[in-house]
């Protein structure tokens, strides 16, 4: 599960640690560890990603690795090749359809916000030609909008509201200690929630956040000890209907 909010004045993203892969023979989705750094930093900002935890990696790995002195970032162009890549190697597209990236990016002026939804690159449209082609896109997260990203909604979204509802910027604190205090309190709340319905993610999380303005940043990994329930063995979660 990954929470990632614009809050005017910097970018806030949480990820819980569970990391999920895929058995090649048979295809589901089952939890591999509980120690996965989803949020990895690179040269202008931050990328995390929620979903079959190889080719999450592969794709973050390029981020990690890419060097200021390039002249475009080609996340689309990458991500197409890990997709082929994963497929080849016998995951299903079912495995990797309901991945998601987030990114953050310091443009020089700003950091930004972006998502990556995987499914549109699966996604056929037929032009007026009549070839077809697909058309991934990127979705910016604007000041006081979040986005999350998990397998499950929960039934009552009254939590994650409450959340959104009470989005401050870090100017409207009296100190970066208040502030980090506010955000640990209330995502604790909301991965503890998840949690109890989404066996695929940790009730600990870490956290990022980017201030807006100069592209600094800063990193931290939040305990957050509750009871949980029991890990299913295999997690089919593209087959909603399945109880």
């Amino acid at each position: 599960m990954i929470v990632s909010a614009h809050l005017g004045d910097c970018i806030l993203i949480a990820a819980d640690k569970r990391a999920m892969a895929c058995d090649l023979e048979t295809g589901s989705m089952h939890p591999s560890h509980d120690e996965e750094q989803k949020i990895r930093r690179w040269s202008l900002g931050a990328i995390a990603g929620t979903g079959e935890v190889i080719f999450l990696n592969r794709v973050m790995d390029y981020f990690s690795n890419f060097q200021v002195e390039e002249q475009k970032l080609k996340q689309m162009d990458v991500i197409y090749e890990e997709i082929e890549k994963r497929l080849l190697e016998g995951v299903p597209k079912e495995a990797l359809m309901n991945n998601s990236l987030i990114f953050s990016i310091f443009d020089g002026e700003q950091s930004r916000l972006y998502t990556i939804p995987i499914e549109p690159f699966f996604k056929e449209i037929k032009r007026k030609d009549g070839i077809e082609v697909i058309r991934p896109y990127l979705h910016e997260i604007h000041p006081w909008i979040i986005d999350v990203t998990c397998f499950n909604l929960p039934p009552d979204m009254s939590n994650l509201q409450n959340f959104q509802r009470n989005l401050r910027s870090l100017s409207s604190f009296e100190s970066e200690l208040s502030f980090l205090k506010y955000y640990t309190q209330q995502l604790k709340q909301v991965f503890a929630v998840q949690a109890s319905i989404d066996p695929s993610i940790t009730t600990s999380f870490d956290l990022y956040i980017q201030i807006c303005a100069t592209g600094h940043s800063l990193a931290l990994h939040i305990e957050n000890p509750v009871l949980s329930s029991p890990i299913p063995k295999e997690l089919n979660y593209w087959n909603r209907k399945k109880t």
